[in-house]
Parts: structure tokens; C-alpha cells; sequence
């Protein structure tokens, strides 16, 4: 959220230099200088906020960064305010009062320097005590790394892939013992996914292979990360299967695996090869945006004649057609009859639907667009309003209002409609999300602990912040903003993620 403050400040004071540089004089040298700060810290926050291992002390720097903004911005608007007043005066009380705004120019000054100053601090304390970390991760430092895994819609909420998975799983059985390639095909948000997830975690499926692994990919692509991962998957389930077979083991049960991102590119590639050497392996790889992509990882998933599958997910046939797969699979859009079904099931809790909200529903369905992401945000946003007509006629206006955007853009109009449905405990705790990159796992103690930090939890007398955190929580689950990655084996929540 600093950086959202830092940008707001950039955008102000970017107009004030190009609109208003003549009631600046003597002070728009200083002025700039301060722009040019303020561009730095912007870009210093972006790279912290895709930063997998943000440390305590840039956690620090980003707070203290966040502290000069807002000063930066009572500046501005101390400056805005007594512009506003100036052009509001007759001239000869301009003349009157030119005193008063050389005054104030020469406090903007003196503030615009007693900024840069701490600015300065920020950076020499950060170089003081930022150190670099060994390339030997510890254990907890590992569990802070947020694996990157594209969120599906929970298993309850599936609809109208059964054909889909028939077909698909068809296509994996083709090709014989050579190595073949799969591609789902379709655009952003049409459960591309999702149906990836179910085939994959269809137990036939699973056991006709020896190994599998499920890696993101993703547009912010990381070659040496994607790598890690798959090595992570193949070493993983080694271990699990030779403690199937070994009732006593002195390692209790570890992975025999040196968790070290020292490891090349190629020494990674290596490492993955030897692992699935000889057997007949499932991979998925999830949301490839570019060609190059599948050049880097292709070449560690070796074709052994062993009738190995990769399954890719991807919004470009150019991709697929790279990968030379000629087994392509175009996830349709919904039918209209799947998307009402989806809908309602999520609105209603499988209840039936009252008969004065039914036409309305299905108009706001085909606003939509048939895209299961979109319907579930939208089913959010009525799930936890007042079942009326009069609710849901507000909810309609708004939804009319973008019809005529295109529709690659419904899932951003239906995403911007819940967001502005929230009740204000949960906005902050909604924007919290966006420090983490787009479908990282969040775990959810740790998500807790951070917005009880960030004073974004009230507890009340009988209740403590971290079982109130809980309830904001499930709260933005049931509005389908955020999706549970994992449970715990007493079903409460393990790991979060936002799309």
C-alpha cells in the first residue's frame, strides 16, 4: 500500500510541475529534485513487492518510505491549497498578498529539504544494515518463499467440465510410448485451470504415472525458479514413495534434497533430468505465456519412449503449436445453462432461487460474458447482500453501466463492482494481496499476523485481533476475491492466493 501512496503522490505532484511551474518560482528546482526522490522510492517498492524473501528491514524501509510520502503529500496539498486561494483573490489583493506566498514558497522549500534529508537516511540505514543472505536457505527462510501455483475454483464450485476432462484425459492417452504434449486453449478466466487441476488430481490418472508435478508459469517468468520447483515436485514424491516401501528410516522421512538456489540453470536442468530418468512422469504446466518459455523447460523433461505427458495451460496457440503438440483441446465458454447452474449454486447454497430474482440474475449472468472467474466474483458480491429485488437492481445498474466495454474487460468491471461492495474493516485487508505477486500461496498465519501489524484488525473486548482476522477472511472467501490454496487436515484454512 506504500506504493500506492507513493504513486499518488507522483501523480499530483507530475500535474503541479506541468500546470502550475510558474507559481513555482524559486522553489521548481526543488520541486523536481523531490519528483525525481519520490520516481525512485516508486520503482524501490514495485521490485519489494515481487521480492519472494522480503526481509524485516525492508519491511522497515517500506513503512519509513510510506511515513515520507504522506509527508511529501501534506506539502502538495498545503502548496494546491494556497494556489487555490491565490486565483480566487481580485489582482490587487494578489498584489496584497504576493508577500504571503513568497513566505509559504520559502516553508515549501525548507520542507522540500527537510524531506530529501530523511529520504537520504532511509537509504544510508538501509545500505548500513541490509546484509546479503547466504545462498544456503534455512529451513524457515525456505517457508517464506511463496510458491507460485495457479488457483482454481474449489472443487465444490466445478461446473460443466465433465465433458471437458473426458476429452482432455482422451487426448493424454493418445501418442503411445513417445513423449507427448496436451494444451488447454483459452482465454483469461474461462477455467483453464481449474480443469487442468481436476485431470491432475483424478486418481487413474495419477497412478498411471511415477511421477507428476504441477509447476506455474506464469508471464513474470523465473527459469531458475520454475526449475527449483519441478526438482522440489520430483524429489518430494521419491521421498514419499521410498517411505512406502521402508517402514524405518533414520532421515525420518525428509526429502534428500539440497534446498539451494546456487545451483546454475543447467545444473538445475541436470538435476531434473536425473530424477525422471527412465520414468514415465506427468507435468503441468500452467499459464505459459511465450514460446521461449517452453524452450527453457522442455529441455529438462526428457522423451525415454516411457509414454510421458506434459499438459499445458496457455491463452496463446502460438504456444502450443511451439511445443509441437498437435493434441489441442479449446476450452469452450460456458453454456448458458452451466453458467446459470454456477451462479446460482453460489448464491444460494444450493437453495432454490426465488422467482423474483430469477430474470435478474440471468441478466446479470450474461453480463458476464460465460466466464467462470467473472460469474463467482459477481456471485460474491449478491451471496452476501440482501436477497431482494431492490438489492440486486442496484447491483444490475452498475453492471449495465460497462456493457459496452470489451469483453476481456468484464472480469476487471466485475472484480472493481466487488471491491467497491466491501464494507471498509475488509477493503485494506483486499488490497493487502497486492504485496504478493498474482496466485503465490499465502500462508494464512502469517497473512494474520501481517494485517494485525499493519493495525488493519479492531479486536473488540471479548475477542482477540487474530480471531477477528479469521472472520475478515472467511468473509473475502465467500465473496470469491480470494481462493484457499491448501487446508489444514481439520479443514480450516492453510494457504491463500488472489487472481
Amino acid at each position: 500500500m506504500a506504493d500506492i501512496v507513493v504513486s499518488f503522490v507522483l501523480e499530483n505532484l507530475s500535474r503541479l510541475v506541468a500546470h502550475e511551474a510558474n507559481l513555482l518560482c524559486g522553489v521548481e528546482d526543488k520541486v523536481k529534485s523531490l519528483e525525481s526522490e519520490l520516481r525512485m522510492m516508486h520503482a524501490f517498492l514495485k521490485s519489494c513487492q515481487q521480492n519472494q524473501q522480503k526481509k524485516e528491514i525492508e519491511q522497515e524501509v517500506v513503512r519509513q518510505i510510506k511515513d515520507v510520502a504522506h509527508d511529501a503529500e501534506d506539502v502538495i496539498d498545503t502548496f494546491v491549497a494556497n494556489v487555490v486561494t491565490q486565483r480566487q483573490r481580485s489582482g490587487l489583493s494578489q498584489m496584497l498578498h504576493g508577500v504571503d506566498h513568497a513566505k509559504m514558497l520559502h516553508r515549501v522549500a525548507e520542507k522540500i529539504d527537510n524531506i530529501k534529508v530523511t529520504i537520504g537516511q532511509i537509504y544510508e540505514n538501509r545500505i548500513k544494515y541490509d546484509t546479503q543472505e547466504d545462498a544456503g536457505a534455512s529451513t524457515d527462510q525456505e517457508f517464506q518463499l511463496l510458491h507460485k501455483r495457479r488457483r482454481d475454483v474449489e472443487e465444490d464450485d466445478v461446473v460443466g467440465f465433465e465433458h471437458d476432462t473426458t476429452e482432455v484425459i482422451n487426448l493424454l492417452e493418445q501418442g503411445g510410448s513417445r513423449r507427448n504434449v496436451v494444451s488447454i486453449i483459452g482465454m483469461g478466466g474461462l477455467g483453464k485451470t481449474t480443469l487442468a487441476r481436476k485431470i491432475y488430481n483424478t486418481h487413474h490418472v495419477k497412478n498411471d504415472f511415477e511421477c507428476h508435478a504441477w509447476v506455474y508459469v506464469s508471464n513474470d517468468y523465473r527459469p531458475r525458479e520454475l526449475l527449483h520447483a519441478l526438482l522440489k515436485c520430483f524429489v518430494t514424491i521419491s521421498a514419499n514413495s521410498s517411505r512406502k516401501h521402508k517402514k524405518k528410516s533414520k532421515s525420518k522421512g525428509k526429502p534428500e534434497m539440497e534446498d539451494d538456489f546456487s545451483f546454475s540453470e543447467e545444473e538445475l536442468r541436470d538435476k531434473v533430468r536425473e530424477c525422471v530418468k527412465g520414468k514415465r512422469y506427468l507435468v503441468v504446466l500452467d499459464d505459459i505465456w511465450n514460446p521461449q518459455h517452453w524452450d527453457d523447460i522442455q529441455c529438462a523433461l526428457p522423451d525415454d519412449n516411457k509414454a510421458s505427458r506434459i499438459l499445458i495451460t496457455s491463452r496463446s496457440k502460438e504456444v502450443a503449436f511451439h511445443a509441437s503438440s498437435f493434441l489441442l483441446y479449446y476450452l469452450p465458454f460456458l453454456t448458458e445453462e452451466e453458467s446459470w447452474k454456477l451462479f446460482s449454486k453460489r448464491v444460494f447454497r444450493g437453495e432454490g432461487v426465488p422467482s423474483n430474482l430469477e430474470l435478474l440474475g440471468k441478466r446479470m449472468v450474461k453480463c458476464c460474458g460465460d466466464l467462470p472467474i467473472s460469474l463467482l466474483v459477481l456471485a460474491g458480491i449478491l451471496a452476501n447482500k440482501e436477497k431482494s429485488h431492490r438489492e440486486w437492481s442496484k447491483v444490475i445498474r452498475h453492471v449495465n453501466s460497462y456493457l459496452t466495454q470489451p469483453e476481456t474487460h468484464i472480469h476487471d468491471i466485475v472484480l472493481k463492482l466487488s471491491y467497491d461492495s466491501l464494507p471498509p474493516r475488509l477493503k485494506p485487508c483486499f488490497l493487502y494481496f497486492g504485496m504478493f505477486p498474482e496466485d503465490y500461496e499465502t500462508p494464512v498465519r502469517r497473512l494474520i499476523q501481517l494485517w494485525v501489524a499493519e493495525g488493519f484488525i479492531h479486536p473488540s473486548v471479548s475477542r482477540i485481533a487474530e480471531d477477528v482476522a479469521e472472520d475478515y477472511l472467511d468473509e473475502l472467501i465467500d465473496r470469491s476475491l480470494i481462493q484457499v490454496g491448501r487446508r489444514r487436515s481439520d479443514g480450516g484454512n492453510q494457504d491463500m492466493s488472489h487472481s
